[in-house]
């Protein structure tokens, strides 16, 4: 491309810088001559940064992909993609502070379960114990009623089509 074109582009359709994400990547919008929706790029810090973007294995920042997409109107702060940072890493400690928790509670549990050297009454007694803490209190407990199978009821009648009826049920 001939210098002379270039310069004409640029005065045609400028270029304005609106800023970049804390890996480098910088962020442009070209407005559109017509008073349309304008065209917004990224220029990646290396060339061959692109293709990781492309093949997934790292992604831009929400704020920015959304602001990429049209989806807000105005770019991120640099503020606000810290804040953002900051917040990842407080979700990444408390996933590791509760699978650490998690693993113990397991490891409890594991500890618990395992066969001890008590004799077989009192094994027996605390398994009542427990079976009655588990059962739900006499208040709670509702008869229980009788539930048609309509499997059964298919495999055991004829194949005859028969009407449907609406079925009520008492309260």
């Amino acid at each position: 491309m001939s210098i002379v074109r270039r310069l004409w582009q640029r005065i045609l359709k400028p270029t304005y810088f609106v800023g970049k994400d804390m890996e480098g990547n910088k962020y442009f919008e070209y407005p559109n001559a017509n008073n349309g929706r304008s065209k917004r790029t990224v220029k990646y810090r290396k060339n061959e940064d692109m293709w990781a973007y492309v093949a997934s294995g790292k992604r831009l920042p929400v704020q920015w992909s959304a602001w990429l997409t049209h989806t807000r109107p105005d770019p991120p702060g640099i503020e606000e993609l810290q804040a953002d940072l900051a917040r990842q890493q407080r979700v990444k400690l408390n996933a590791a502070i509760l699978e650490a928790r998690d693993e113990a509670e397991r490891a409890n549990r594991e500890r618990l379960e395992a066969p001890s050297h008590h004799s077989a009454a009192d094994t027996q007694s605390q398994n009542v114990s427990r079976d009655e803490r588990l059962e739900p209190p006499e208040s709670d407990r509702r008869p229980k009623t009788q539930t048609r199978d309509p499997w059964a009821e298919a495999l055991s009648g004829s194949d005859e089509p028969r009407s449907w009826v609406l079925m009520t049920r008492k309260r």
